[in-house]
């Protein structure tokens, strides 16, 4: 499968700061840190019942089955609740401050809720039920983190086939 265009080079930006402390992987999520890396939104599903799951995990919470595979969803979806951070309790924060933290709900993943920052986005506008769209942030040749900002127009029209 291809992957998805989610963004433009020329869209591609910072929104963190170097010495903001990284993820930690593990043996269950090294793939999907992998493929974050390589610009890809890959998410488990179990084979036996088809479900979406994340955080990944070895077990399906839905049938108990062992059985996973990867498999890789657009990043476009929905705000499904937010908070407004306003106090840096990370000192690396300090200047990025207020920001904004989500859930957001995925198209292609039922089930799928992936906490991230929304970025380009003033904070008093951020509203549940927003249409969001994937952007990546690279944090390193090794890094690359999933970030969300609004939706813009154009992007709605691409996603229902009304573009000029």
């Amino acid at each position: 499968m291809s992957a998805p265009v989610t963004e433009q080079a020329s869209e591609r930006r910072r929104w963190f700061p170097d010495t903001m402390p990284m993820p930690a992987a593990n043996s269950e999520t090294i793939g999907w840190w992998e493929e974050a890396a390589r610009h890809r939104l890959v998410f488990q599903r179990c084979i036996s019942c088809a479900q979406f799951r994340h955080p990944p995990g070895p077990v399906c919470p839905q049938c108990r089955s062992s059985e996973a595979r990867w498999e890789e969803v657009a990043g476009d979806g929905v705000v499904f609740t937010y908070t407004v951070v306003r106090q840096a309790f990370v000192s690396a924060l300090a200047d990025r401050l207020p920001y904004v933290v989500a859930a957001i709900d995925l198209d292609g993943a039922a089930g799928v809720r992936l906490v991230s920052n929304l970025v380009d986005v003033d904070p008093a506008e951020v509203q549940i039920g927003s249409r969001v769209k994937l952007v990546w942030e690279d944090m390193g040749p090794a890094l690359a983190v999933p970030r969300f900002r609004p939706a813009r127009e154009s992007d709605r029209a691409r996603a229902t086939g009304t573009a000029r």
